[in-house]
């Protein structure tokens, strides 16, 4: 059967329908560039990579399909912020600061409901007495902290007046550690049971250290380039939707529940930090945003 175009305005409209779906066979898939990963031992993403899928799945009626790749080389978060804002990369998590929220568009609901502001600590093995007698955040202190150079929360513990060693690179901390660099090394509770299972072999002198935890407020939120508030609020609509049915929260207890026992809460001294690096936005009005231990105090 043949068809025939037998007006102008036919013609017209026929031209019209074949652009626009050209135009939209073009752009009808979303690809989404996140995070690398910093090393071959580092999964640290994939419950996040698996959050953002059900908050993408829940707006494909609206926003059409998508496909989520990882950048292939380890970047600095230094890097890695110039690249968001270039649009290289697409969709980057981090922990939120007024930097990156000057540069970049955050979608402020906590990924993992604030645990990553819970930090336990990597220590030497034969250190753990020591440990065991601090009772305040000033004796504490007294013990060298090391980090990451150019993670938040190091700027962050900086704010407070905290002095924090380290490096640019995530693996040789674990190194500098054991070397005695610096004494102990805070770990998210969503991180460190992991850490230590897989280095447990290549570093057999760290521990995980037994009675004492810092809680400093650091809520990691998906950040989209700034010429991409489209992009936000498919992000913000589809996790919105999955906190409103209650598979957000099923979702982070299913993959944080054997960390959070792991824990052992009861028997922990919990120094609760403020951050002053934290951006005016913060959602601290939405309790439903946060996970939080019964046995927190301030620290003096």
């Amino acid at each position: 059967m043949s068809f025939k175009v037998n007006s102008q305005i036919g013609r017209g409209l026929f031209l019209l329908l074949i652009m626009f779906a050209c135009l939209r066979g073009a752009t009808a898939e979303e690809v989404i560039v996140m995070n690398p990963n910093q090393s071959a031992s580092d999964d640290r993403l994939d419950y996040l990579q698996l959050l953002l899928m059900k908050a993408m799945e829940r707006t494909i009626h609206l926003y059409g399909p998508y496909r989520i790749e990882q950048y292939p080389t380890a970047l600095t978060r230094k890097r890695s912020l110039a690249l968001l804002v270039k649009g290289e990369i697409t969709v980057y998590v981090a922990p939120t600061s007024r930097k990156w929220e000057a540069a970049a568009i955050p979608v402020r609901i906590p990924l993992r409901k604030g645990i990553l502001g819970y930090r336990l600590f990597f220590i030497r093995d034969k250190d753990q007495a020591l440990f065991s007698e601090v009772s305040s955040m000033k004796e504490l202190l007294k013990f060298r902290l090391g980090q990451g150079a150019q993670w938040t929360i190091t700027q962050s513990f900086k704010r407070l007046g905290i002095k924090v060693s380290g490096g640019v690179e995530y693996e040789p901390l674990f190194k500098m550690l054991e070397m005695g660099r610096f004494d102990y090394f805070p770990r998210g509770i969503n991180e460190i049971f992991r850490e230590y299972e897989t280095r447990k072999n290549k570093f057999p002198t760290l521990k995980i250290e037994e009675t004492l935890s810092i809680y400093l407020p650091l809520p990691q939120y998906f950040f989209v380039p700034p010429t991409r508030p489209d992009l936000a609020k498919r992000i913000e609509i589809g996790l919105l939707s999955i906190l409103e049915d209650g598979t957000f929260d099923k979702f982070f207890m299913d993959y944080h529940r054997e960390d959070i026992k792991k824990a052992r809460w009861g028997s922990r001294k919990i120094f609760e930090l403020k951050n002053l690096n934290l951006p005016d936005g913060t959602p601290f009005d939405r309790p439903e945003f946060w996970y939080k231990p019964h046995n927190s105090q301030s620290a003096d």
